[in-house]
């Protein structure tokens, strides 16, 4: 069965919708902060590209510590929002700060802990600190020539890819290998179902509960 997971929900508003609405699994992404801190930060949401966008995430984060609206939530506030009503799915976009995350999540009673990262000590270290953890080597935007053995090099426990690069033989290789395929994000119901009928294991949406009317969850 495909679980929905919510993506994104750096923002605390964000966060308590996802869980009014039942969310299984929520994602946030986690950073550390020039003050040793673990946040979840949700930059600058623009639809500009190049160098203009480039130049607004910068102004973004020289204000975001300035303005109490767009400061960064700690990762301890936000998990004690969640007080263990749903699984997480952690996002680290910092090295270092996997065993801190993992550790934290299970201090406040989170059963269902899931890693991410693109760095491949990050998840061995995630691992190592609490083999219950599923990681996924994250943010894969390409289709591997050989998906098995980037996630064995990776020491994951499976893939977390853009749907644009999935297909049956992609989740059809990795299950005969056992390892478990996420897709993100998809935001197309359509497309949802079309990738639970290809047996992807997790889809990650920024609208869960319009992708859970047309996706069965386990």
């Amino acid at each position: 069965m495909t679980v929905i997971v919510a993506h994104k929900a750096n923002k605390r508003s964000l966060l308590l919708k996802y869980l009014r609405e039942g969310a299984k699994v929520i994602e946030f992404d986690v950073a550390r902060r020039s003050d040793g801190a673990l946040i979840v930060r949700h930059g600058a949401e623009t639809a500009s590209h190049g160098v203009r966008r480039m130049i607004m995430g910068y102004g973004y984060l020289l204000i975001e510590g300035r303005d109490p609206l767009l400061r960064p939530s700690t990762l301890e506030e936000h998990l004690s929002i969640v007080d263990g009503r749903s699984g997480v799915w952690l996002d680290l976009k910092s090295r270092g700060i996997e065993r801190e995350a993992v550790a934290l999540a299970r201090r406040f009673g989170v059963k269902e802990v899931i890693v991410s990262s693109g760095f491949h000590h990050t998840l061995r270290y995630a691992k190592e600190a609490d083999s219950a953890v599923l990681v996924f080597l994250g943010n894969v935007q390409y289709r591997p020539a050989d998906p098995v053995k980037e996630v064995e090099l990776a020491s994951a426990d499976g893939v977390s890819i853009h749907y644009d690069f999935v297909d049956g033989e992609l989740v059809e290789e990795l299950h005969s290998a056992g390892y478990k395929v996420a897709v993100w994000t998809v935001n197309d119901p359509a497309k949802a179902l079309e990738l639970a009928n290809l047996g992807v294991d997790y889809i990650i949406t920024d609208v869960p509960e319009k992708v859970r009317n047309v996706v069965r969850e386990a």
